[in-house]
């Protein structure tokens, strides 16, 4: 959590943080929930009513039983802690960036340009985050993207992140460059909503992925975009072999959202991949807008690339996105605490999104357009 939020924070607090009213209700709102399956695992808490809430946790059971969080709340700091912790060899494969970095530095001026334009006299005292996409009812419009290789970063991997999401109530996207099996994954999920991301075949499609994740209770696919010269050819196949929702990545055009269209696409996922590799690289919330506006409504658009903060979420749900994808910060918080400290780094980013809403005089992300935000 910025510096300013957390000003912001305690300033609302105020000296009610010390009562003995407060202290005991927050101090129970922090301690873990307890549930087997697909809701809440031991050490984890479960969905907040108010994701704000999350930070009069920290707060209280700070001054109250000196407990502080494991590392930080500023979201923007999360790489330079995790690149203390993480081996040479992780961080050439989490940290490293395709393109020589270019493609991240583009990312993040492209939500720097774009600034927060606050309402006035609006009652915004109770938000509601809660999101629905291809059918999936979400508490807040936040995915975790799919990262490969997450034993990387900590030795649970994969399923210590999919009992983070599932129990905050999350969908979580597993990647097929994974270091667990989708059944590993799908034990650690439970009844968690869980989604399954496949590279785009070439000539050699192999259907066998696709039916050991349907298997294990994947609902969704989530398709990276093809090498250039690929054909669609390939589609035919994937929709024999999955009889679910199918997303693609990588659109960074009007024209290639188009055809995906036209191709019976069911959603896109607005993203730099592949892009990143170029020598100039689009950043991604530059050609979110347009994408969106020519979407209207017909299919979901989900946003993926350089989401950081809460903040940055805020700017993609404005200009148009039906969701958004978060990877390395909830991969940063594995690697910092494991499934703890993968919770750690969403409910902040939560509890950083409501308050961004709040401060801002809005009730909900669905009252979000471009009006809401202002570029320099």
């Amino acid at each position: 959590m910025s510096q300013r939020t957390r000003r912001q924070f305690l300033g609302s607090v105020g000296s009610a943080a010390v009562t003995t009213a407060l202290a005991p209700a927050a101090l129970a709102a922090a301690r873990p929930a307890t549930v087997r399956g697909g809701a809440a695992q031991a050490g984890t808490p479960a969905p907040p009513a108010a994701y704000a809430g999350y930070q009069s946790e920290i707060y209280v059971s700070g001054m109250v039983q000196g407990v502080n969080p494991r590392f930080t709340t500023n979201l923007s700091d999360l790489e330079a802690e995790a690149s203390k912790v993480l081996s040479r060899r992780a961080r050439e494969h989490l940290l490293a960036d395709a393109g020589g970095g270019e493609a991240a530095r583009t990312n993040a001026r492209a939500f720097h340009d774009w600034r927060i334009v606050p309402r006035m006299f609006v009652d915004r005292a109770e938000r509601d985050l809660s999101a629905t996409v291809l059918g999936i009812r979400m508490p807040a419009p936040v995915i975790l993207a799919p990262v490969g290789r997450q034993r990387l970063a900590h030795p649970d991997g994969e399923p210590a992140s999919a009992r983070a999401a599932a129990a905050l109530g999350l969908t979580y996207v597993h990647s097929s460059h994974a270091s667990a099996s989708v059944a590993d994954v799908a034990a650690a999920g439970g009844a968690g909503s869980r989604w399954f991301e496949l590279d785009w075949p070439g000539d050699d499609f192999d259907a066998s992925p696709l039916r050991r994740a349907r298997a294990a209770g994947f609902t969704h696919l989530v398709l990276t975009p093809p090498q250039p010269g690929r054909s669609w050819r390939a589609l035919g196949p994937i929709r024999r072999a999955w009889d679910g929702p199918v997303l693609l990545t990588g659109m960074q055009t009007v024209q290639d959202a188009k055809v995906a269209a036209r191709h019976r696409v069911d959603g896109i996922v607005v993203s730099n991949q592949r892009g990143r590799r170029r020598d100039r690289p689009v950043g991604s919330l530059d050609a979110l807008a347009p994408i969106a506006d020519a979407a209207r409504g017909s299919f979901p658009v989900l946003f993926d690339s350089g989401v950081r903060t809460g903040t940055d979420a805020y700017k993609a749900l404005a200009l148009g996105a039906d969701a958004i994808l978060v990877g390395r910060p909830y991969v940063y918080g594995l690697a910092l605490d494991g499934q703890a400290g993968v919770t750690h780094v969403l409910r902040t980013l939560l509890a950083e999104l409501d308050l961004t809403l709040a401060n801002a005089g809005q009730r909900s992300h669905r009252e979000l357009d471009r009006a809401s935000l202002v570029r320099d």
